[in-house]
């Protein structure tokens, strides 16, 4: 709807000639016969404010309140200048109340029309800084950050305190679960009722859980997941901070709608790069504050990717689908490489946090160790159980089968299909029955578009095999296997290919057989997927990337299944590293693995 003082200039606009008493003395006035072309300056200091310029001069004040209040200005000349009807509501915007959501989304309009030389690189950090606001969180966060986390959770507050959603994209390895953390305790600090929605891959459920005791232990989020849980919004009223999985959001998508949450955060958030999906749409009917999406991949196949994301934490802010997909989504890729995306890409450097390992190495350890709880599946927490009731009952008739029975709970714990034969191996079928293995391919995901190398250790034959087939359905890839398998003469050349090739790669590695006397420093990438119940094992494999001539920050994934023996033992390596105890035996430890079995059925018992 048109200001109604805008429709009365239009009219006198339409008549072509205009008087005006000046002085006392009647003048005519010359209307110009085609509507202004205003060009927009931007400053953010002393306060965000525009200017006003037209045929490169500056218009004045009376000039400026003129045509922001009538759509018209009086040049030299005694001209008359209207401007079109978009214009006139671009002026509106820009000398109204100016949330810095509505600034953002009006500088890029001015900016596709060019009607302003340049979107300001990094506004919002320009802002803060001219504001010297900085994020609290000392009272509820525990831990240390690294300085770049530091800037990282001043910036993600004063998104949150503006109201803007943004996208956490630092880089992996680089702690952005520790800042979206920190995050979550200024908003608390700020405000002790506050509602805190996080949405999760169902594998990292308990990591949550643990970071959340570890960062902010006196924050006990309130996990909504599993057939016994609540079917009402009411089951909230009580915490401020809410984990839910993808699956368990969707499927409870209209008791969460009725809760008002003032923050959500999304990890994974590529999870959500199909806007048409389920999860997305519900993401979507979320009743919602601010979101803040994590992601170090936010594009991923397609500058799609981008505008998904980027809708979800801040909606319009790139357009509407249809017209974002014309102008910057081709069938020809060369075709879409050939576009002018300056804009775009200065545009989504206003909402997006992100930081490479290269950007901050002087800040880092030269190993970055990434221990991650992995929540079983509702099926996997059911054989678990049955497989540890099975040792109990042995244990209590003698133990004379314990040894065989850990054997088939370490094959289980690689994946279900080590002991279910009937299991089908394609990748969906894989993932489907194994949380730790949908984390596996995840991590996977993310070392692909960072464009790296990775060692993955694994201690069975079959388990090496599976993962060699879905990598090789997923990512065209044949990754290189040494194992026991593997002739000695031919290691070396498996090295050397992995080392050589260009972009992402994966070599899979037995932890004995593999886990001394190689060199790989090509890999920036080191995954644990089977936990070795020897730390000196598990070390000593690490060392085949993490060695002299390593010139790059190596990230380590311990992965571990949450509440269960693998817990114990990733508890017991890490108090090892911890004691600096490296004298432990490398020879055959079945009997140091049963011993440690033993004591943690001692302690189910008790």
């Amino acid at each position: 709807m048109q200001d109604n003082n805008y429709v009365e200039a239009e009219l006198l606009f339409k008549l072509g000639k205009l008087s005006a008493i000046v002085n006392d003395v009647e003048v005519n006035l010359v209307i110009s016969k085609r509507p202004a072309q205003v060009h927009f300056e931007f400053e953010i200091e002393p306060t965000p404010n525009f200017k006003l310029f037209f045929r490169g001069q500056r218009l004045d004040e009376e000039q400026t309140n003129a045509l922001v209040k009538y759509g018209y200005f009086i040049s030299t000349g005694r001209r008359v200048h209207f401007v079109s009807s978009r214009i006139y509501e671009y002026l509106a915007i820009a000398f109204g109340d100016l949330p810095l959501s509505k600034l953002m989304k009006l500088l890029r309009s001015l900016r596709l029309e060019g009607l302003i030389d340049e979107f300001p690189d990094y506004l919002i950090e320009q802002l803060r800084e001219s504001k010297k606001k900085q994020a609290h969180h000392e009272k509820l966060f525990v831990q240390s950050l690294y300085p770049y986390q530091e800037e990282g959770v001043n910036w993600l507050s004063f998104c949150v305190e503006s109201g803007v959603g943004t996208i956490l994209a630092d880089d992996m390895g680089l702690g952005k679960t520790a800042q979206v953390i920190a995050l979550c305790c200024d908003v608390l600090e700020k405000n002790h009722n506050s509602k805190i929605l996080i949405v999760v891959p169902n594998p990292l459920l308990d990591n949550w859980v643990r970071e959340f005791q570890f960062f902010a232990p006196s924050i006990i989020p309130y996990l909504h997941y599993g057939k016994y849980r609540r079917g009402v919004s009411s089951a909230f009223d009580e915490h401020n901070v809410v984990i839910t999985p993808y699956t368990t959001m969707s499927s409870d998508i209209t008791m969460f709608e009725e809760m008002y949450f003032d923050l959500a955060l999304f990890d994974e958030a590529s999870m959500l790069k199909n806007p048409k999906s389920s999860r997305s749409l519900s993401a979507r009917r979320l009743n919602l504050g601010v979101t803040v999406a994590m992601s170090g991949t936010p594009v991923e196949n397609s500058l799609m990717d981008a505008w998904a994301l980027t809708d979800l934490v801040f909606k319009g802010f790139l357009g509407k689908q249809d017209d974002f997909k014309s102008r910057y989504v081709h069938s020809d890729l060369l075709e879409t490489l050939n576009e002018n995306l300056e804009e775009l890409e200065s545009s989504l450097r206003q909402i997006t946090l992100r930081r490479m390992k290269k950007d901050v190495l002087e800040q880092l350890p030269e190993k970055l160790d990434i221990h991650t709880a992995v929540s079983l599946g509702e099926t996997e927490k059911v054989k678990y159980e049955s497989l540890i009731e099975e040792m109990q009952r042995d244990n209590e008739s003698g133990g004379g089968g314990i040894l065989p029975l850990i054997n088939k709970l370490q094959q289980f714990t690689a994946h279900p299909a080590l002991v279910e034969p009937t299991l089908t191996h394609d990748v969906s079928s894989l993932i489907k029955h194994s949380a730790k293995f949908e984390l596996l391919m995840l991590q996977l995901d993310n070392i692909v578009q960072a464009n790296e190398k990775v060692i993955i250790f694994a201690t069975f034959q079959k388990i090496i095999d599976l993962i060699q087939g879905a990598i090789n359905e997923r990512y065209g890839i044949l990754s290189g296997v040494i194992d026991g398998r593997t002739p000695n003469d031919e290691r070396q050349s498996l090295i050397d290919t992995f080392s050589s090739s260009k972009g992402f790669d994966v070599l899979l590695l037995h932890p004995r057989t593999a886990g001394m006397g190689l060199n790989i420093t090509a890999a920036t990438n080191v995954i644990h997927y089977c936990r070795q119940w020897n730390p000196a094992l598990e070390e000593q494999a690490t060392a085949r990337a993490w060695r002299n001539g390593q010139k790059s920050v190596v990230n380590v994934y311990y992965m571990y299944y949450a509440d269960t023996i693998e817990e114990k033992i990733d508890e017991r390596i890490r108090l090892k590293q911890q004691l600096s105890d490296r004298v432990v035996s490398v020879t055959d430890d079945k009997e140091t693995d049963k011993q440690i079995m033993l004591e943690y059925l001692e302690t189910l018992g008790s």
